[in-house]
């Protein structure tokens, strides 16, 4: 008995999947994000933190924050999953500029709070989006 995601290609336009290779890991590439040459956009539920890095591999990777200080930890996975979310059906916003511009963007969806609600959560990712979309293509609207 196999799953129905299991056999959908992450490579076709319409797909909104999210696969565990494009979800930013390791300590080292979070480290990075912290760093001085990091760009951070601010919005009133979540920030975005973001590295445009000149790597031989392009691609969009995207990391999901929530700060142990906001929550308990079902509402801090509950926010992790709702910024997910957001993200997976919003991906083509940045993923389509980053690809033709042919870098490799590393970034972090930073929750401010815990208890916003999803059409909250999909605006703030939106405008992030947006804004980092026009600072990469200046000529998009």
């Amino acid at each position: 008995m196999t799953k129905g995601r299991s056999k959908q290609s992450s490579g076709s336009g319409d797909d909104l999947s999210l696969p565990k290779d494009k979800i930013l890991r390791g300590r080292k590439n979070f480290k990075r994000l912290f760093e001085n040459e990091a760009q951070v956009i601010r919005n009133q539920i979540v920030d975005l933190r973001f590295q445009i890095l000149d790597m031989d591999s392009s691609g969009c990777f995207m990391g999901f924050i929530v700060k142990k200080s906001l929550g308990k930890a079902h509402k801090r996975n509950h926010m992790k999953r709702l910024l997910k979310e957001a993200y997976r059906h919003h991906q083509h916003i940045l993923s389509k500029p980053v690809s033709g511009a042919s870098v490799t963007f590393h970034g972090a969806f930073m929750a401010k709070v815990v208890d916003a609600t999803y059409a909250d959560v999909e605006k703030n990712v939106i405008a992030l989006l947006s804004k980092v979309r026009d600072q990469l293509s200046p000529g998009h609207s």
